[in-house]
């Protein structure tokens, strides 16, 4: 009988142990992608990096926890998830893709609800890249790699200019305590400032997830493939930049028999005040036009057509499709709006009188950079302005 007992206690022990051992050796993964901003200029493509990254993730056996337009509540509410999943384990990786920004070189991941006004709105409404990483190292995986897709241009860089903003994202040095099994890759140099892609994806993430699932390759030859890919498609405009200390060879990818579900975060959707209804006067004025009538009378663009002639020419390749049936009054503030965007002031009365009932247009420049689609976009509607 007491043999019978100490070989049950046995046994029961040793199940105790093999799920102990299952759970300490899992790879996890916490994906977040932020394009629908709300006080500054919003992004296109980080919903679907963050989504397709995701279930790139997951394929290839890591339990992944999702935050797409998270506000920071969300970006918390996944970290937290992730924390649970990442204590002990074998690899993790973080996916960042949306606005970021350095100041006094720190880095700062910006949530979809953030409205910083200046350097003191940071640390209570953008999560600290720093902080993450001192969490994650705090929950000892075996290896760490972590990928931001968040060098966009960035206004908030304009407004945090006085306090030592600047343009992409700094440098990250790995420290003797946690360089060992780390990678960080960043989408474009640091200090550098990346595309967001005309496409679904950005450049960047288009050439991580052609890559990313090819079984035995090493994490070094792959980012090595996915750099070549970044500086042929963008013309040699970006340059991804890794900073590594892994040990030994590691392949992301290998023969997964269980792929694993992505856990997504829920956001609180946003609730939008109403305003209180205004006394209307007895007798409606007649509103006085903000621009002259060009000689063939063609009508100014209305506001009432939401807020871009072009919403996505700063973001898409357009084809002629997109501006043969515009006039010749829209065309021209179609092709200003591209610059308006990046915060350039008007000369022309006509184009600062349209484009300052928006509430967008927030003016800091007369010298602004464009990305190779923008400029791509101006020649097009230049040539469409020249048929007219």
């Amino acid at each position: 009988m007491m043999m019978r007992r100490s070989l049950w206690c046995f046994f029961l022990l040793l199940g105790l142990l093999a799920a102990g051992w299952a759970q300490a050796a899992p790879k996890a993964a916490l994906v977040i992608g932020n394009g629908a901003y709300r006080s500054v200029t919003p992004l296109v493509n980080p919903p679907n990096d963050a989504a397709d990254m995701a279930a790139s993730l997951g394929r290839i056996g890591y339990a992944v926890t999702l935050v797409k337009d998270g506000d920071l509540q969300a970006m918390n509410d996944g970290l937290r998830a992730f924390l649970r999943d990442a204590d002990h384990a074998d690899s993790v990786v973080i996916f960042y893709s949306g606005h970021g920004v350095q100041v006094k070189g720190r880095n700062y991941l910006i949530p979809v609800s953030a409205k910083i006004s200046d350097e003191l709105d940071l640390d209570t409404q953008a999560l600290s890249l720093d902080k993450l990483l001192e969490l994650v190292d705090s929950a000892a995986p075996k290896v760490k790699i972590v990928i931001l897709d968040s060098c966009r241009d960035n206004p908030l860089t304009r407004t945090l200019v006085r306090g030592a903003g600047t343009r992409g994202l700094a440098r990250i040095d790995l420290d003797a305590s946690s360089a060992k099994g780390t990678l960080i890759a960043f989408s474009t140099a640091p200090g550098s400032v990346a595309q967001d892609g005309s496409g679904r994806n950005s450049p960047f993430t288009t050439a991580l997830l052609a890559h990313m699932e090819t079984p035995g390759l090493d994490i070094r030859q792959m980012f090595g493939q996915v750099r070549a890919d970044v500086d042929q498609s963008t013309q040699g405009g970006q340059t991804p930049w890794v900073n590594e200390a892994i040990i030994g060879s590691f392949a992301m990818a290998g023969t997964v028999e269980n792929p694993q579900p992505v856990k997504t975060i829920a956001v609180e959707p946003q609730v939008q005040a109403q305003p209180e209804p205004q006394p209307q006067p007895r007798f409606q004025p007649q509103p006085q036009q903000d621009f002259q009538q060009q000689a063939s009378n063609e009508p100014p663009p209305q506001p009432s057509r939401p807020e871009f002639i072009l919403p996505d020419s700063g973001t898409r390749r357009l084809n002629w499709n997109d501006v043969a049936s515009l006039n010749s009054q829209q065309l021209r503030f179609a092709r200003n709006e591209i610059y308006a965007r990046r915060g350039r002031f008007m000369k022309d009365e006509q184009l600062r009188a349209y484009f300052s009932q928006f509430s967008w247009y927030r003016p800091w420049t007369w010298d602004v950079q464009l990305s190779a689609v923008e400029k791509a976009n101006v020649a097009l509607i230049q040539r469409a302005e020249a048929g007219q």
